[in-house]
């Protein structure tokens, strides 16, 4: 087994034309960006995958560009979220459902009960999360799911810090108002 390999390094052997340290990145990031195209694309499972590869070719071809300024991980998603926008000004969107497992058929069964409402506040958040601009909805996954921070958001969406600060405190507001307005109705 090789020892694992700093991302700059990676990126270097990359643009010295080693498909090895593509591989090796691809493995590295390969998740995180699917998670997040999942998310910017809203859901079109194929669309993902198709600018999941544009994203490693474009990093092939890019490589010997990159000035190292700021982190691999900020660089790749920067190129993640302009090839996302781009894909969703070019094609319809489509939006996958989300379908709650079975329950059981006891309705006085406590674990199942707590279990249903644990979907139910689940599938509440993801159409709550689904009524959000694809701007907010890529703010709140870079944030909480990939862990960058707001200064990385905005190198990655190319915003000013404060327009990063100001996307998540409304996409908050809005999922609490969402949530708050699911729980009255039932």
């Amino acid at each position: 087994m090789t020892p694992p390999t700093d991302d700059r390094a990676l990126v270097q052997r990359i643009a010295a034309g080693d498909q090895e340290g593509l591989r090796a990145l691809y493995a590295a990031y390969q998740a995180r960006l699917w998670a997040y195209l999942w998310y910017a694309l809203g859901g079109d499972t194929g669309l993902v995958e198709e600018i999941l590869q544009d994203i490693f070719v474009a990093i092939w071809r890019s490589a010997n560009n990159f000035q190292g300024q700021s982190q691999v991980a900020t660089w790749i998603f920067q190129i993640a979220h302009n090839l996302a926008a781009n894909a969703r000004r070019s094609r319809v969107r489509h939006h996958s459902g989300f379908s709650a497992p079975s329950m059981n058929d006891d309705p006085n069964n406590e674990a199942d009960m707590a279990y249903e409402d644990a979907v139910i506040l689940r599938l509440d958040l993801a159409e709550a999360i689904q009524q959000l601009s694809p701007l907010h909805q890529a703010v709140l996954h870079l944030f909480f799911y990939q862990g960058f921070t707001v200064n990385e958001i905005a190198q990655i969406m190319n915003v000013p810090a404060g327009t990063v600060k100001s996307r998540l405190s409304y996409a908050r507001r809005a999922l609490g108002k969402a949530l708050e307005m699911d729980g009255e109705r039932r």
